[in-house]
């Protein structure tokens, strides 16, 4: 016997994503590649942050949950993770996608690497970084992508200290005192 969907079931559109990371306030999303470079870079609470965010083909403009995390690809444990609900707008590449809204950096998700308390170095090392969109409303309005990055600090006056916290098995003091 046949049966029709629910006369007012939605059928949604895959969610496509395409993953990114964000740099500084008045800046939109820069997507990644595989094996593209992210920026680390100085977190105003200390520490070094990657702020992750993605492109998403089939969600609306409006609040989101994002997951994200930066996964050790040869065993598939999660260095850091966050997840936090964060404001679509509109793509500014006229593709019909949305993105967080980079007025913020509480639009994208905050992993914080460094300093690195782990065995394997953050920023020579290849990392997977895995981006979950989700409409708070509709559960399955939901997309993920993983892809394939280069943790990599931000140039300036935090260069060194961001690549020595960012050096297997971090210790309070290891890297002098914060510039």
């Amino acid at each position: 016997m046949h049966h029709d969907p629910e006369p007012d079931a939605k059928v949604w559109d895959p969610v496509v994503l395409q993953p990114g990371y964000y740099t500084a306030e008045t800046l939109p999303m820069i997507p990644v590649a595989d094996g593209d470079p992210v920026t680390v870079r100085f977190a105003s609470q200390g520490g070094y942050v990657i702020f992750a965010g993605a492109r998403a083909q089939g969600l609306d403009p409006g609040p989101a949950r994002i997951d994200s995390a930066l996964i050790d690809p040869d065993t598939g444990v999660a260095l850091v993770v966050d997840a936090r609900v964060v404001e679509l707008i509109p793509s500014a590449d006229g593709s019909g996608a949305v993105e967080p809204d980079f007025q913020s950096s509480a639009n994208f998700s905050h992993l914080l690497p460094c300093p690195n308390y782990g065995a394997r170095p953050v920023t020579t090392a290849d990392w997977t970084l895995s981006v979950k969109l989700a409409d708070p409303k509709v559960e399955a309005r939901s997309g993920s992508a993983s892809i394939r990055v280069k943790p990599t600090c931000a140039p300036g006056s935090r260069y060194l200290n961001c690549v020595c916290s960012c050096e297997p098995n971090y210790y309070l003091g290891k890297c002098g005192a914060e510039h």
